[in-house]
């Protein structure tokens, strides 16, 4: 489920140029602004807004990520030692509950949030019948082949190893 954008809230153009990833126009006319704690499984993570969420900040241009990546949320673990989690400087005290959007990929950290922050998404989106469930690490995914990586292109998650789908109704579809 998605929030409507919020007034504080201005999604900027993209920018261009080689220290920035491509994203697909259309996929990008389709992006959210969304609560960290809803972002989904396989969302793709565009670009966020630094202290939209806190009471009296004015408007907040999105800060576009240079490597938009996939989301795989889940409980965030107070107990790591990672440079991310060290380093964030959020709290529950502070910031309210707190949210795991992705750990460790594309970086080597963990990527939390404030539940109510606000962050730009591209919404998961496949109708290939590939298995949508979340595998339990990183490595439960093939990053090797060509479907694979022509599905993560295409959706924004890649195939499990030994999984074969014909790409053709996603490059179709759009």
């Amino acid at each position: 489920m998605t929030t409507e954008a919020p007034v504080r809230t201005r999604i900027t153009p993209r920018p261009a140029g080689e220290d920035y990833a491509h994203l697909d126009p259309a996929d990008f006319a389709r992006a959210r602004v969304v609560r960290a704690d809803q972002v989904a499984l396989g969302d793709t993570v565009v670009a966020a807004f630094p202290g939209a969420h806190e009471p009296g900040t004015g408007l907040v241009d999105a800060e576009h990520f240079t490597d938009p990546y996939w989301a795989m949320p889940g409980p965030v673990d107070p107990a790591c030692i990672c440079q991310c989690c060290q380093s964030n400087g959020y709290t529950e005290e502070a910031d309210g509950p707190l949210v795991l959007i992705s750990e460790g990929f594309p970086w080597d950290g963990c990527d939390v949030h404030p539940a109510a922050a606000l962050l730009l998404v591209i919404p998961y989106r496949c109708d290939c019948g590939c298995d949508t469930t979340p595998a339990a690490d990183w490595t439960g995914y093939d990053w090797d082949s060509a479907p694979s990586l022509q599905h993560l292109r295409e959706t924004g998650r890649p195939l499990r190893p030994g999984e074969a789908l014909d790409l053709t109704p996603l490059t179709t579809a759009r």
